[in-house]
């Protein structure tokens, strides 16, 4: 199979999608170099551009959710304990 190859911009993040023996998969790259990939394959370029964003969207969300638990820890809301299991939950995905 040729290697094909398309991307797009999507929230400051590069999404580039790629076709390999199994499918397209999708890698998103940010301006700061954080790398983010998809795993699955799809049958269809399409797919992994939608997949790309969605990985996107919720990388954002679980950072913002981060910044709130550090705010809630610096503010002695939460404990340090309750902030290490609670920030390393969000990105157990990873």
């Amino acid at each position: 199979m040729q290697s094909e190859q398309s991307s797009d911009f999507y929230h400051g993040w590069v999404i580039e999608v790629v076709a390999d023996k199994d499918g397209y998969h999708s890698i998103c790259y940010s301006s700061s170099r954080k790398r983010l990939h998809c795993k699955q394959a799809y049958a269809h370029q399409s797919e992994a551009m939608r997949a790309g964003r969605a990985l996107i969207n919720y990388y954002s969300a679980c950072s913002q959710l981060g910044q709130f638990l550090c705010e809630l820890y610096q503010s002695d809301r939460i404990s340090l304990e309750e902030w290490r299991s609670l920030n390393c939950s969000l990105f157990e995905w990873q």
